[in-house]
Formats: structure tokens, C-alpha cells, sequence
């Protein structure tokens, strides 16, 4: 039995862009603040998304771009 890949595998299928009939493209870019009465966590999120003009709309693997952690025991 196969297990489907984990998102951020490299053996995860990447989407196929078809740059010459992109209609419209942005990034979006997301943060995430969680806090414990230990630790505090912000971790920041990004993904991309294409608007083909024939309508369909293509979105990417959401992936972590950058975590930081702070330790407020002290």
C-alpha cells in the first residue's frame, strides 16, 4: 500500500504552471502567532496562486517560510 506523500516531501507532485496562459498571479503570505503561558511561536506561512484565463484557479503546497520561537519562563 502507498501512503500519499507529505505535502512538503520532495516526492510530493508539484503543479504544473503553464506560464502563457496566466491571466493573473499573486502570493499570499500568512502569519501565526500561538503563545503558552512557556513558550511563544510565530511562524509564518506563504503559497502562490494562478488564475488561468480559461478560469481555473491553481494554488500551491502551503509552506512555512520561517518559524521563530521565544522561551518567556524567564
Amino acid at each position: 500500500m502507498d501512503a500519499a506523500p507529505f505535502p512538503n516531501s520532495v516526492n510530493a507532485p508539484v503543479p504544473t504552471v503553464v506560464k502563457n496562459k496566466i491571466h493573473d498571479s499573486f502570493r499570499i503570505n500568512q502569519i501565526s502567532n500561538v503563545r503558552t503561558d512557556k513558550v511563544a511561536a510565530t511562524t509564518k506561512y506563504s503559497e502562490f496562486v494562478y488564475e488561468y484565463r480559461s478560469g481555473e484557479v491553481l494554488t500551491t503546497t502551503l509552506k512555512i517560510s520561517g518559524q521563530s520561537l521565544l522561551d518567556i519562563r524567564a
